[in-house]
């Protein structure tokens, strides 16, 4: 290294004030994740709301498809993910490594390469969407309110993707607080906007629709002011094309496109699985147990993105810099991060053991067989929480360090593959219950790929001695 780089270094430490360059401890990592788990955990409810209000606002057919629905929610989504999370890796390592004008450069590129495939995907959706339903699973009783459904979404999923992408940014800048604080705001109007759309103008599932998308829209609006009105140290500028930036993000992020794009894929062939077993009453239950696992999915999602940029920024600053104190940042991000995420296990399997009836009852009524199904079915699903937190974090992990391959090939395989292989053959000798059981098993086998890779790159990446 070159004394003048070195002498560019030093001064970088010496005025560097951003969150990110602190040391690491228990009460800094949650105050700083804190926002992002809340952040994720509120944005997950996004989809549970609209699952309450379609089943005690309009009915089972609704609800039902709603979740029809959802992988193609799903699919969007994934792409904002992919993007966000592994363009975040990258944009926050490049702060690290002092690079902050060509980190604003790539951001924004990113920023236009979401929204332009939001488009895209959008035009595909009204170009094929009698195709699409059909691949999704709906059938006759479904196709009427999945359509009116899906219409309303892909008109305004441009503003739902860059809503989703935009807010990883906010927390990527060093304001988890705010990123927390846009969200909850996005599901509180959408929350209200489907009381007043269902109960009071009678919308029904367009109604639903609509508030999703004017809930998401606000995240997006309030975002972009942020990031044209310079208040952070990321926003927008005129950019550079570099298609390498949009590839490598893409690869960072892969995972995280994995994981969505898999539970997508998953979905459908559970709903047709479903379909075969019991009907669309079995649609519905899996769309109870699917919203309420995801919420608290929600909270290791949450602490992943959180702790994240941490990572990125203090392996950033370790590739440039001769100073010890960054990888022993590293070494304490993982040490914590393993003992936080296990306390979140905890008290997610401990809350939904003690109340799966009272869950359920949300949705539906104890009084119907969607209600036993899905109770009998959470029971069973929730053991998963025991380790889905640690496989989830992993793939964070390797994301952050800007491995986009094992990252992307621990989510392909927990997520596709092992998910997939399990949901065709377990129901086959235990009809329902296998359905359920697949989601603890999938985890069981997950995590032996994921202590396999933990232990094999530690030395690379330095988090471990």
């Amino acid at each position: 290294m070159s004394e003048t780089k070195q002498a560019e270094i030093i001064l970088e430490e010496q005025t560097e004030v951003s969150i990110l360059n602190k040391d690491i401890s228990i009460k800094f990592l949650i105050k700083f994740t804190l926002p992002s788990i809340l952040s994720f955990f509120i944005m997950y409810t996004f989809f549970v709301v609209d699952g309450v209000f379609a089943s005690r606002g309009i009915d089972v057919i609704a609800f039902s498809a709603v979740n029809v629905v959802a992988p193609f929610f799903g699919f969007a989504t994934a792409i904002a993910a992919m993007l966000a999370m592994g363009g975040c890796a990258l944009v926050a390592k490049k702060k690290g490594m002092g690079l902050k004008k060509e980190a604003r450069e790539n951001f924004t590129l990113l920023a236009i390469t979401a929204f332009v495939a939001s488009l895209i995907i959008s035009g595909f959706a009204f170009v094929f969407m009698t195709s699409l339903l059909r691949l999704l699973g709906v059938d006759y009783n479904l196709y009427s309110a999945a359509r009116e459904y899906l219409q309303v979404i892909a008109i305004g999923l441009p503003f739902v993707i860059l809503g989703y992408f935009l807010v990883q940014y906010v927390i990527a800048d060093g304001r988890p607080l705010l990123g927390m604080i846009i969200s909850f705001s996005g599901t509180i109007i959408s929350t209200i906007l489907n009381a007043i759309f269902i109960f009071g103008l009678d919308l029904g599932v367009t109604g639903l629709a609509l508030a999703t998308t004017i809930g998401f829209s606000f995240i997006a609006v309030v975002c972009l002011i942020y990031f044209f009105s310079k208040s952070g140290t990321l926003y927008f500028v005129i950019p550079k094309w570099d298609i390498k930036v949009i590839w490598t993000a893409s690869i960072n992020g892969l995972s995280e496109a994995i994981t969505i794009l898999a539970i997508s894929v998953t979905t459908i062939v559970m709903n047709n699985v479903l379909m075969q077993i019991i009907g669309h009453e079995g649609i519905a239950a899996a769309g109870i147990v699917m919203a309420l696992k995801g919420v608290f999915m929600g909270l290791y999602f949450g602490y992943s993105a959180g702790v994240s940029p941490l990572i990125s920024y203090n392996y950033g600053k370790q590739l440039v810099s001769d100073n010890p104190e960054y990888s022993n940042r590293l070494k304490k991000l993982f040490k914590k991060s393993l003992l936080i995420i296990s306390i979140l296990s905890i008290i997610s399997i401990i809350t939904i053991l003690s109340f799966p009836g009272l869950m359920v009852r949300i949705f539906v009524t104890s009084d119907t067989e969607v209600y036993l199904m899905a109770k009998n079915g959470i029971r069973i699903a929730s053991i998963a929480f025991l380790l889905m937190g640690f496989n989830i974090f992993a793939t964070a992990l390797f994301t952050a360090f800007n491995d986009g391959k094992i990252s992307g090939f621990l989510s392909l395989m927990r997520t596709l593959i092992f998910t997939v292989i399990l949901l065709i053959l377990l129901p086959m000798a235990f009809e329902i219950n296998g359905v359920w059981a697949a989601t603890p098993l999938v985890e069981v086998l997950s995590i032996v790929l994921t202590i396999i890779f933990i232990m094999k790159m530690g030395r690379k990446y330095k988090y471990i001695n």
